[in-house]
């Protein structure tokens, strides 16, 4: 049996022991390097150049950033102004949820810990009110996966390390317009679902001095990612640098400003910045190694071989990568199917001659598709556990919503002219 096989194998069985998704890559690679009398010492090696990237050091700052926004009373204020523009709709719970995950997302730009971070704020209150609980569920997994397609984002930030030739900028710019036709699917799926229930409708009325305050308080959380974006964007700054910026701004607005920002919170914000940096560059350093040695096995080069005999339509090769992530997805975490396939099929996109911008927006979204579908389906399991309710009841909630981010990735990826003209719009 060859070597190719044994670690496939490896890998495989790793996995279904429920060995986490870095380490199965970790020890199947380390395996085969024994079994092929490498030196243990280039799988070292190999570990520590994936991770000697400056363009990795973003993803601390940008995490603390989101944390310690977080932590500043910005998620009240996000559900103040959300409940202004939609409180008054059927449903509103549902509709708000949707929108704070919008505006959280943009700021944090993770999709679990928005699960995380609004699913405790809103689960209960909507269960409540409207005493459906795995609607609530469903409809905070489900938006979660919305705010990291808006800049800034996390996955971007891995897309763009992974591929290597990809401009974090126009993936930024990229992502505005699918984050907003996804928000606007699952707002319009929601008013469908809510029609003909007899939920509670809000009768508040808002005067001028009420609509000012509350859009000057929602101003301060709105900042933060113009900072981070607007100086990537405007050359004014770097991803790291702009991380930076925003970390001051995020301690000034939570001292000084909403003044609920403590130094126990700050020391909490730091510990969890610290847990989620490492599991993404363990992810990222045992991806690298293991990708390094599938390219001298030639594995990228015969799955290249296979699809150009197979297709010359780029059409077609879309088709098969949306096929090839959404099944992927199913069983492997978002960035550490990233780190996997994107040096494979980047440059194999690029053969073809399809954007790499447009190529990672389908990725990003493709990929986070698996967030909220079992048997992986983080975002799921958390919102499920918040709402204590089994998991398939959350998912089969979550089907409508699926069926409307499905159209929106189709949309994303065989009409990529509704996002790159704003990346080309801004000389990207």
């Amino acid at each position: 049996m060859s070597a190719l096989a044994l670690y496939f194998l490896a890998f495989i069985a790793l996995i279904a022991a429920a060995v986490p998704i870095a380490f199965a890559l970790g020890l199947s690679t380390l395996f085969v390097f024994v079994l092929t009398d490498q030196p243990v010492q280039l799988f070292t090696q190999r570990l520590w150049t994936g991770l000697d990237k400056f363009t990795l050091v973003a993803i601390p700052l940008f995490i603390l950033a989101g944390e310690l926004m977080g932590g500043s009373g910005i998620l009240s204020r996000l559900l103040g102004f959300s409940r202004l523009l939609v409180g008054r709709f059927k449903g509103s719970l549902l509709q708000i949820n949707i929108l704070v995950s919008m505006f959280f997302g943009g700021i944090n730009g993770s999709a679990i810990a928005d699960t995380s971070a609004v699913g405790a704020m809103m689960i209960k209150a909507t269960k409540d009110e409207y005493g459906e609980a795995e609607l609530a569920a469903s409809v905070t997994a489900v938006s979660s996966v919305v705010g990291p397609v808006i800049p800034p984002s996390l996955p971007m930030l891995i897309y763009a390390f992974a591929a290597g030739n990809v401009s974090i900028a126009a993936l930024f710019l990229a992502g505005v317009v699918p984050g907003v036709l996804l928000g606007l699917s699952l707002m319009i799926v929601t008013a469908v679902l809510v029609r003909k229930k007899d939920y509670p409708v809000s009768r508040q009325r808002y005067g001028f001095g009420d609509i000012l305050r509350i859009t000057g308080r929602f101003m301060i959380a709105a900042i933060l990612p113009l900072i981070m974006v607007g100086g990537v964007v405007g050359g004014i700054a770097t991803p790291t640098e702009a991380g930076c910026i925003a970390i001051v701004y995020a301690l000034s607005v939570g001292f000084f400003v909403t003044r609920e920002l403590s130094f126990a919170q700050v020391h909490r914000a730091m510990k969890r910045t610290v847990s989620i940096t490492a599991v993404v560059m363990i992810i990222i350093a045992f991806g690298n190694v293991s990708t390094w040695w599938l390219t001298i096995e030639g594995v990228p080069r015969g799955i290249s071989n296979f699809l150009t005999d197979f297709t010359s339509s780029p059409v077609v090769f879309m088709a098969l990568m949306l096929v090839i992530y959404l099944v992927i997805g199913l069983f492997i975490e978002q960035a550490a199917a990233m780190v996997m396939l994107v040096p494979i099929f980047a440059p194999l996109a690029a053969s073809y001659g399809i954007d790499p911008v447009h190529f990672g927006l389908v990725t990003c979204l493709a990929l986070a598709l698996g967030l909220v579908t079992p048997p992986v389906g983080l975002c799921l399991y958390i919102a499920g556990g918040i709402a204590n309710v089994p998991i398939h009841r959350v998912f089969a909630t979550a089907m409508p919503y699926l069926v409307a981010m499905a159209m929106i990735l189709l949309l994303v990826t065989f009409v990529p002219q509704i996002y790159l003209w704003l990346p080309r719009l801004m000389g990207f």
